[in-house]
């Protein structure tokens, strides 16, 4: 065997290498496509169409969610306290969603959950004025259809 290699043993390593490259991105291709699999099956298990079809999978006779469906931000400068609403979405498609899983909507409920407060002085006069942060929040129940 000589200190020098052929042309033709050259041209077959350098095709044995870029077959075992192609295998190898063939691979991390595969294991990319599979972790995007599994992500967006975790995530479609979190949300609120995957709890319900979970749920119904069960045999649950209700189903729960709660969604957030208005925001409110409070902001207390000197003298004033004033506050900016901010809608978030309705959630209809949600719901028509949830109940072609296979549940009817049978109550809904909304409260208001308070998140922080900004208080300032009154001008002139003695006392407080305070704006309120926080989200209404939508709760609503399903009952197996």
């Amino acid at each position: 065997m000589g200190l020098f290699k052929s042309e033709e043993e050259r041209a077959a390593e350098r095709a044995e290498r870029e077959r075992v490259e192609a295998a190898q991105q063939q691979a991390r291709a595969a294991q990319q496509a599979q972790a995007a699999q599994e992500k967006a099956a975790r995530e479609h298990a979190a949300s609120p169409l995957g709890r319900a079809e979970s749920a119904h999978a069960a045999g649950h006779a209700f189903f729960e969610i709660q969604l957030d469906v208005g925001q409110t931000q409070g902001v207390a400068t000197f003298g004033e306290a004033r506050a900016n609403e901010r809608r978030t979405d309705a959630h209809l498609g949600v719901l028509g969603a949830i109940e072609q899983v296979g549940w009817r909507l049978e109550h809904v409920g909304y409260v208001f959950v308070q998140t922080g407060q900004e208080s300032t002085d009154k001008f002139v006069t003695t006392g407080q004025r305070i704006a309120v942060t926080g989200k209404t929040v939508g709760i609503y129940l399903f009952r197996r259809a």
